[in-house]
This record gives C-alpha cells, sequence and structure tokens, in this order.
C-alpha cells in the first residue's frame, strides 16, 4: 500500500538532544559570574548569556563543541532517517533554540540533510559574539513564549505547503516541554501527538483530555496521544498504525 505524504514536526531540546542547548550554553559561563534573568524573555535572556561567553573569551569552538558533543535521545536519528528517507514523511523541526546550535548539531550527527525546514530564532556569530534574534514578536497565544508561537508556525507552513500543492495526509508532532502543547491542540482528528513520557507537555495534554482549565481555558486536543522514551517508541507505533 503506497502511502501519501505526511508531516513530522519536531520540537528540537530535550526531544531529539538528550540535553537543552541553551542550558549547555548557559554552564559554561564562569561560575563567578550569575547571569541576571532578564524579564523581556528567554531569548533576551539567552543573548546575555552570549554577551557573558564573549567577554570572557569563551569563543565560537568551544561554544560548537559543547553543542556538538550533545548526544541525541535514544533512537531519534534512526526515526527521523526512517520517517525521511524511507516512509515519505516531510521532517520539520520547530524550536526555541537558535538556528545556529541546530543547524550545527543537525550536521555534526548528519541529519542535516533529513530535515526539510528549521523554524527558529536566527542566531549568527559576528566578530566572535553569537547575536540572536527572536523568530516573531506575538501577544496571541497564552501558552507560547513571546518570541515563538509553535502551534502558528506549524499551522502556517501546513497551509503554505497546501498553497503549494502538497498536502498532508497526516501531521504528526513530537515534544516534550509546556510549549509544545499548543502545536498539538492545532492538530487535527487521526493525526498523531507524541509527547515525551514525564515531562510537561503529557502533563498538560493530560489536563486536558480531564477537562482542566489551562491558563482558564478548557482546550481540546483531538489527535491521537502517545506517550513515548525513545524514538524507536515512535517509530513503533507509526509502523504498527501503518
Amino acid at each position: 500500500m503506497s502511502r501519501g505524504k505526511r508531516l513530522a514536526a519536531f520540537d528540537f531540546d530535550k526531544t531529539i538532544t538528550l540535553e537543552n542547548t541553551d542550558h549547555v550554553a548557559q554552564d559554561l559561563v564562569p561560575k563567578h559570574i550569575t547571569p541576571k534573568y532578564i524579564r523581556n524573555g528567554w531569548t533576551a535572556y539567552m543573548r546575555n548569556i552570549f554577551e557573558i561567553l564573549h567577554k570572557e573569551g569563551i569563543d565560537k569552538s568551544i561554544i560548537t563543541k559543547a553543542i556538538i558533543d550533545i548526544p541525541p535521545i535514544c533512537g531519534m536519528p534512526e526515526l527521523i532517517k526512517d520517517l525521511s528517507e524511507n516512509l515519505n514523511y516531510d521532517v520539520i523541526i520547530i524550536s526555541d533554540s537558535n538556528s545556529y546550535f541546530i543547524n550545527v548539531w543537525l550536521k555534526e550527527h548528519k541529519l542535516l540533510n533529513n530535515i526539510k525546514k528549521v523554524f527558529t530564532n536566527p542566531a549568527e556569530f559576528s566578530n566572535g559574539l553569537l547575536k540572536i534574534e527572536m523568530y516573531h514578536l506575538q501577544d496571541w497565544c497564552n501558552l507560547s513564549e513571546k518570541n515563538l508561537c509553535k502551534g502558528q508556525i506549524l499551522e502556517d507552513y501546513i497551509k503554505a505547503q497546501k498553497k503549494a500543492g502538497v498536502e498532508y495526509q497526516q501531521v504528526m508532532y513530537v515534544g516534550d516541554g509546556p510549549n509544545d502543547f499548543c502545536p498539538i491542540l492545532r492538530l487535527n482528528h487521526g493525526d498523531l501527538a507524541f509527547c515525551r513520557e514525564g515531562y510537561k507537555c503529557a502533563d498538560l495534554v493530560r489536563d486536558a483530555k480531564d477537562n482542566k482549565p489551562i491558563k482558564d481555558e478548557l482546550r481540546t486536543v483531538k489527535a491521537d496521544v502517545h506517550l513515548w522514551k525513545t524514538g524507536f517508541d515512535i517509530l513503533n507505533v507509526i509502523k504498527t498504525i501503518g
């Protein structure tokens, strides 16, 4: 039986990678320095972290090595390769990390060619300083950070692909954190939501299904929900349901 084109959207930190890339960068700050949390959001805070690293002489090579040394979660490389190479999926990443971290990690782990598109905060090195910008500035979604509404990004991408002549037979979303709840709410009946077991996204989905208000509203999850611990768990579900 031939499979129609499908879409797999992934979070990055602690979904594909074992550790959070921003936290790994944060750990490079010398112990005698305590970065101040900037109330203007996480991206502004990370901008401050990168400025401290630059000032302290922690250069691009040190930061890059710390990021590419993060191991993948068990089975994630195999899952992504199987989806894109054998199972007729377009694979995208929607992440609140940044483009430099994601791209160097994917390149190191030989997954760059398996990812159709990455949606994240743009970042690049300039004179030794990693400069990061917000992906967008949003005020319409109280489930998301001000700089990145993953649900809106997912919805816009699906619409743009449809306009370009690519209509997905099914969409799956894989994540772990609270900001992965919004895109899961955008999935339809018959789509697949994969929430990492023991993490906040799974808790939010469980609360929604128990009719508990989330941010003062009842939320409806329409997709089929599956918990996962490894990429192989996800692959088994996909191959079982066909």
